[in-house]
């Protein structure tokens, strides 16, 4: 979970320089308001001992040669295969290219990059890492999103409109109406992540799972409400006083369309059909 944890990275090398110079490259880093803390294995053994025991890994920083010429590649393996763990994020750091060719290994494995030993300016490293934490940041945000289905996510906005709209006279304060419509947009966008994540884990052309799950139509519902949050953005109480009843009327006729998504649970869609009864807009 992302959280006030530091970022883990673990630095696999049998060569105790690398450690030092990734270790002072690396010390100081900061991504979205975390530090890092770096571990240290000197085999793949030592590695898969670690990742067992610490499997919040954000990013490991990998020798290709240790132990054996396939050492490195053969913990991607274990990683990636036998552990199933597809969102530690990997950077393999060598020196002799050839032992490990670039476009076979990103072919068959799931690796962010390369780092050259031979190179003396740190700053691809550095940059090779802030990319690598970012991408394991996106991917603990997807996993989150993922946790609850659509169908459920879809039920809650059904509630969220609904307990906005049940008040027939429509007399809802500025605040009550920018909390309804962050939550709506907030729940939106989880239930997109949701499919995107779907896209990813089963290797599919993004876009794919959105297809599947909601019509043209449907999605430009999904995201419609996104206008009504521009428009209190930039409204003030008082504006928004002065023209209450075209906001709140063009959220009712939100709710009817949302209303409308197939896949919405049938409970959440006759609650909030309940509610819209007594608007004709």
């Amino acid at each position: 979970m992302i959280g006030d944890c530091k970022w883990l990275i673990l630095i696999v090398d049998d060569e105790e320089y690398i450690h030092e110079n990734l270790e002072v490259t690396l010390r100081d880093m900061e991504h979205a308001g975390n530090g890092v803390e770096i571990v240290h294995a000197y085999s793949a053994h030592d590695a898969k001992k670690i990742l067992k025991e610490r499997p919040e890994l954000a990013l490991v920083i990998l020798d290709v040669m240790m132990e054996s010429d396939d050492a490195g590649l053969s913990f991607v393996r274990f990683l990636r295969e036998e552990v199933d763990n597809k969102d530690t994020r990997v950077l393999l750091y060598t020196g002799q290219s050839g032992i490990a060719p670039k476009r076979e290994v990103s072919e068959k494995y799931i690796i962010d990059g390369y780092l050259d030993k031979n190179m003396s300016d740190n700053d691809d490293c550095y940059v090779a890492v802030r990319l690598a934490l970012k991408s394991y940041e996106q991917r603990l945000k997807l996993n989150e999103s993922s946790k609850k289905d659509d169908v459920t996510l879809l039920g809650e906005i059904a509630d969220a409109y609904a307990c906005t709209l049940k008040d027939s006279e429509l007399s809802v304060e500025y605040e009550q109406v920018v909390e309804m419509v962050n939550t709506i947009l907030h729940l939106s966008q989880e239930i997109l992540a949701s499919y995107v994540l779907e896209d990813l884990k089963n290797n599919l052309k993004l876009g794919t799972t959105k297809m599947q799950r909601l019509s043209r139509e449907e999605y430009t519902t999904l995201v419609s409400i996104r206008h009504i949050k521009i428009i209190l953005v930039h409204s003030s109480v008082q504006d928004y006083n002065r023209d209450k009843d075209i906001l709140l009327n063009m959220l009712v006729r939100e709710a009817q369309e949302f209303a409308r998504i197939k896949i919405l649970p049938d409970t959440a869609r006759v609650s909030l059909e309940s509610c819209l009864l007594c608007f004709t807009y």
